[in-house]
């Protein structure tokens, strides 16, 4: 009798032991997750018709990063730099014709200041040898006309003052030229500046019509073949990546998680042994608010829905396999064997 109360008391004891299991594993936090490794197909497209001139890839061809892909053509774009290299011409033209007349007032000043100054140094040069004979003469002859002294004094005294009347007159003649000339290459060289700023703008949309690939990859699909003219954003080729560039991790919707945008997590290939090679640090770029159903790839039984949330993570270049499982760990605290088996068995578990 007394063995059946105790064989009551366990089951009882068991019970409520498995009941407090249940309800802690139902809320467990588990570090790791499972999930599948994607990729995005770049697009190759512009917001504007274009015309293909030239391609220089095949569909399934690999290409480098930089490795010219397709040349385009833009016909009013090429109307539009026309235009402008047009308008630059020809206010450069004017600027100029503007330039040389002044520039030429400015050598025509510049001669006719040099002539009139040279007529009074050579009117003073010759006043002074004439007085310095008439002082060699007074020591020989007496009687000599004094006033011729004066005369000639004055003279070279009245020549100085108008030599510094010219200076003072040429040096402001010549000062509102270079005002002129500043005043006319102002407003020319801002509407130049403009222009070539219009032009600088115009080349980079040139420059944008010969593609060269953005990544290391594979071309896919090209819709168009040359001289074709495809419609704005119409998709001209694909490129995808050699390497998985996202992993889609799904945190079942019963687990607590404290994932943070740009939280730094270890990725790596979902086997036994779990090589380093295979391992690869991403970045968490969004979490889902909302549940959804985990794919079937990650379930073992088709039939049973399960719902999570969807985690999106940025690989960087890796040797992962494209569409494989992969095990995420968003705690990088080191931990032991044992505890990474049990919380990867719980996770497991989860999804099964």
């Amino acid at each position: 009798m007394k063995t059946g109360k105790w064989i009551l008391w366990a089951a009882w004891i068991g019970a409520i032991l498995l009941l407090v299991f249940i309800t802690v594993f139902n809320q467990a936090k588990v570090d790791k997750f499972i999930g599948l490794t994607s990729n995005k197909e770049q697009k190759i497209n512009f917001p504007y018709a274009v015309q293909i001139v030239k391609t220089h890839v095949l569909p399934g061809e690999e290409v480098k990063k930089g490795d010219l892909l397709i040349e385009l053509f833009r016909s009013n774009l090429s109307a539009k730099v026309s235009i402008v290299n047009s308008k630059i011409s020809e206010s450069q033209a004017k600027k100029l014709i503007k330039v040389n007349d002044i520039n030429g007032e400015l050598q025509i000043l510049d001669i006719k200041y040099k002539i009139a100054i040279e007529k009074l140094n050579m009117q003073i040069k010759q006043s002074r040898l004439k007085l310095n004979e008439n002082k060699k003469l007074l020591q020989s002859i007496i009687d000599i006309d004094r006033n011729s002294f004066a005369t000639l004094e004055y003279k070279i005294k009245s020549l100085k003052k108008d030599k510094q009347s010219k200076q003072i007159v040429y040096e402001s003649h010549k000062k509102q030229l270079m005002q002129k000339l500043e005043h006319v290459n102002t407003p020319f060289e801002a509407q130049i500046h403009k222009l070539l700023e219009e032009k600088k703008i115009l080349s980079e949309k040139e420059e944008k019509l010969i593609v060269y690939s953005p990544i290391d990859g594979e071309i896919g699909s090209m819709n168009y073949n040359r001289n074709a003219t495809i419609k704005a954003y119409d998709t001209l080729l694909t490129i995808h990546s050699v390497y998985p560039k996202f992993a889609t991790g799904y945190i079942h919707e019963d687990i607590i998680n404290d994932l943070k945008v740009g939280q730094k997590v270890e990725v790596f290939a979902f086997n036994k042994t779990n090589s380093s090679k295979n391992m690869v640090y991403g970045t968490i770029e969004s979490i889902e608010n909302r549940i959804e159903e985990i794919p079937i790839k990650l379930k073992k039984y088709k039939i049973v829905p399960l719902w999570g949330y969807k985690v999106l993570i940025s690989l960087p270049e890796n040797s992962l396999q494209l569409g494989k499982k992969v095990m995420i760990n968003s705690s990088l605290e080191k931990k032991s064997i044992f505890e990474t088996k049990v919380i990867a068995l719980l996770e497991f578990l989860k999804l099964n």
